[in-house]
């Protein structure tokens, strides 16, 4: 029967499919990246801000501790297994086949809360002895307050691990905007917690500005997490089978993680047992304005996981090698451009961030930092395509030689060179390493789809 008002229910969806293609469409990626800059110019700059107000009110020890905590940041991250790097590559996966994947994240997140307790545990019982290692060259901190201010970053870390699972759920869904924007809003509250404890003098000041500042940031993805799964849980159940699966992925991330976090965040922890606090802070000032500028880059990364991993499920191996080929030269540009700016910038850098410090910024170090990012923004571009194919067999070959180097030549540069040694001993790990063999890796890869070019 044509009734008209049978006939109208058909077309209007045609008619609002038409309008769409008129109207300008954002590429995701872009989308993810724009949110991303965003999210992470806010937080960097927030940062930049605990610099100063930390540096005034706790002086350059004071500040040399809250950084050195800050750098366990991303031990803390692996507290949940892996199970969130699984998770994201699970849904992006079910979602190239059209799979439902509301089971998939409520089998995950409990899987991750477990994991959670668990590391709660084992770090409430093993504090003591870990305040004591990492704090130990600080004297004028007491053994009670050491335990308090480790205490004070490691449980928001731990919980920061738990939350980031909604991140991964987000950026799987192209929605990764929202996994910048988030954490830029935690790290707002953070810094606001960070002024208001100089501001009222509370004591002890060092573990209140800790707590203050990273509760906020783990916080707010819980609270958000608990939400979507009291969404999903009207529909979906959890699965055994399917947080299996999850696991046996996620190990595999989990000790990726480890070895990663080995190359990479070790370095504060050595210059707190090699050298003074006065280089940690040059260290920490002259890394978060490095960090701005490769933020901006990481954002792009993280948009680029969930593009690749259905990209090479689909067999389109030659699109994936022209958005590395086009990002990588993107972001070594941007590397080197910054790091000009930031020589002839870094006496009012310094004079912004630390007034009160009397410290500068020596030019053989933003040199240094300049070319290992350089680096960083070249392996890591290879390191995302790798793991957003879940192929890590080249990453367990490459990274336990890269974490043996990275801490033995920047133990060996410290001792020798000073700051500037460990620099060179972090540049030498990635150019013996994961800077060739990870390129070669994909290639290979792609060499080997029956759809690559010729």
């Amino acid at each position: 029967m044509n009734h008209p008002v049978g006939q109208a229910t058909v077309e209007a969806p045609a008619t609002r499919q038409a309008r769409r293609r008129r109207l300008p469409v954002v590429p995701q990626i872009w989308l993810v990246a724009g949110g991303g800059w965003v999210g992470r110019i806010v937080q960097v700059v927030a940062q930049l801000l605990v610099v100063r107000i930390l540096t005034d009110h706790l002086g350059v020890e004071g500040y040399g501790v809250f950084a050195l905590l800050a750098s366990l940041a991303t031990w803390f991250t692996l507290s949940d297994l892996g199970v969130g790097v699984s998770l994201q590559n699970h849904i992006s996966e079910r979602r190239a086949s059209g799979a439902d994947t509301g089971s998939l994240v409520i089998s995950a997140s409990l899987l991750a809360i477990a994991a959670c307790g668990f590391v709660t545990l084992l770090v409430a019982l093993t504090g003591p002895l870990l305040a004591r290692f990492i704090l130990g060259d600080f004297g004028f901190l007491s053994p009670g307050h050491k335990l308090l201010v480790f205490y004070a970053m490691a449980f928001p870390g731990i919980g920061t691990a738990l939350g980031s699972l909604l991140y991964r759920v987000w950026f799987a869904q192209h929605r990764g905007y929202l996994s910048n924007l988030m954490p830029a809003a935690g790290t707002i509250l953070g810094t606001l917690g960070v002024w208001i404890a100089s501001r009222t003098h509370i004591e002890p000041a060092l573990s209140w500005s800790v707590s203050l500042f990273y509760a906020p940031i783990a916080l707010l993805p819980i609270f958000g997490l608990g939400i979507t799964l009291a969404r999903l849980a009207r529909l979906h159940r959890p699965s055994m089978e399917l947080a299996k699966t999850v696991l046996r992925r996620a190990l595999r991330f989990w000790l990726f993680g480890i070895i990663a976090a080995t190359v990479l965040q070790v370095d504060f922890i050595i210059m707190a047992k090699v050298l003074s606090a006065r280089d940690i802070v040059i260290y920490s000032i002259a890394t978060r304005v490095f960090g701005l500028v490769f933020f901006v880059y990481n954002a792009l990364l993280m948009g680029l996981w969930p593009m690749c991993s259905e990209a090479v499920a689909g067999g389109r191996w030659e699109e994936v090698n022209r958005m590395v080929r086009k990002y990588v030269a993107l972001g070594a540009v941007f590397v080197i451009l910054s790091g000009c700016a930031i020589e002839v910038t870094k006496p009012w850098i310094i004079a912004t961030l630390a007034p009160s410090s009397r410290l500068a910024i020596p030019g053989s170090i933003v040199v240094l930092l300049t070319i290992y990012y350089v680096l960083r923004v070249w392996t890591d571009t290879f390191s995302t395509v790798i793991q957003s194919i879940n192929h890590l067999n080249v990453l367990w070959i490459a990274l336990p030689f890269q974490a043996t180097f990275s801490v033995t030549f920047q133990v060996l540069g410290a001792r020798w060179l000073g700051l500037e040694g460990m620099i060179l001993g972090l540049i030498l790990c990635f150019l013996l390493t994961t800077s060739w063999i990870l390129p070669l890796a994909i290639h290979r890869l792609s060499a080997a789809s029956p759809t690559a070019e010729a």
